[in-house]
């Protein structure tokens, strides 16, 4: 049975948003009185909201990235197992992932089931219609997953000689290379609002230097892992181009971090920013254990690129929250 699925390492978007100075009940009035040019992003208010909910569809993406890839490495080791069912330790080298549920939204009270109604009729529809299909198609694999979890359990592989495993596994890998599909589409239509609404945004907001410095460092790190990733079972050649990589990200680390932050005082945003770079100051010192060790090896581990995604993932969490 060969191995039909490739993980596709989604480059997800990094959304910004502004941080909106007027009260709740002016925006909720401003909302009601929304006109066809407001839902074409022609307010910083409107570009702010849709920016909101946009980045929560960024976030669930991102939140699932790890577990499906340990869902993925799970069936070709349960499929290695049943091929060789007389190798005891075959099965007890599976380790089955745990998914951390966690409700979706942000400090505004934006939910991804509910998209806001700045997005216009012909959006909403489209990000409620994807959004619920996308969870059903993630919902369906944890079922499938279970099944085959309960199938090793029960060692029913004793009596159909894993018949029903493999078939198990065709509809694990096959719905999760739907899911990475439908984020490659849902993406691309993220990023097409998500650009427009940029440009309303950031024109007059006294936060632009800190969100164009923070997007800047996330689009340079996302390479940095990418390249990583890519090289990992060869990393001594690209081990020069790797160390010119972390140098640049420990420079723009200490030049951003170390930028005038009275705007960000002013807008209650300080903590947030200096939240994102000492993470990234954190970030960059796993990193540089994890390069010591692939020059000792001459390559990366699994859980080395593993981790440098949670840290990106992580970065990802701390710019949405000074946005929001």
């Amino acid at each position: 049975m060969k191995k039909t699925i490739i993980y596709i390492s989604c480059c997800l978007a990094l959304l910004l948003t502004a941080v909106s100075c007027k009260d709740k009940k002016k925006q909720e009035k401003a909302s009601q009185q929304t006109t066809p040019a407001a839902a074409r992003l022609g307010s910083a208010d409107t570009a702010s909201r849709v920016i909101e909910y946009t980045n929560l569809v960024v976030d669930m993406a991102n939140s699932h990235n790890a577990y499906l890839k340990d869902i993925l490495g799970n069936t070709e080791k349960i499929e290695n197992a049943l091929k060789n069912p007389n190798d005891k330790f075959g099965f007890l080298r599976i380790i089955h992932p745990h998914l951390t549920r966690f409700t979706i939204n942000n400090r505004n009270g934006v939910t991804i089931e509910n998209p806001v109604s700045e997005l216009g009729k012909e959006n909403q529809a489209y990000f409620k219609t994807q959004v619920a299909q996308y969870n059903a198609k993630f919902e369906k694999m944890n079922t499938d997953y279970k099944q085959l979890k309960d199938y090793l359990t029960a060692q029913d592989y004793k009596d159909d000689k894993g018949a029903k495993g493999y078939a198990l596994i065709d509809t694990i890998r096959g719905t999760v290379q739907k899911l990475y599909t439908g984020k490659i589409v849902l993406m691309k239509k993220v990023n097409e609002i998500a650009d427009a609404a940029e440009i309303v945004v950031l024109k007059d907001s006294p936060l632009k230097e800190y969100i164009i410095a923070m997007k800047t460092d996330m689009k340079n790190i996302r390479s940095f892992v990418d390249l990583l990733s890519d090289n990992a079972n060869s990393y001594t050649k690209i081990s020069a181009r790797a160390k010119a990589g972390f140098a640049a990200l420990e420079t723009a680390q200490a030049k951003n971090a170390g930028l005038n932050i009275e705007n960000a005082k002013k807008a209650n945003k300080e903590g947030d920013y200096k939240n994102f770079y000492e993470s990234f100051h954190n970030l960059l010192l796993r990193t540089k254990k994890t390069l010591r060790d692939a020059g000792e090896n001459g390559k990366l581990t699994s859980s080395d690129i593993e981790g440098l995604d949670s840290g990106y993932d992580g970065l990802i969490r701390n710019y949405n929250y000074f946005n929001q």
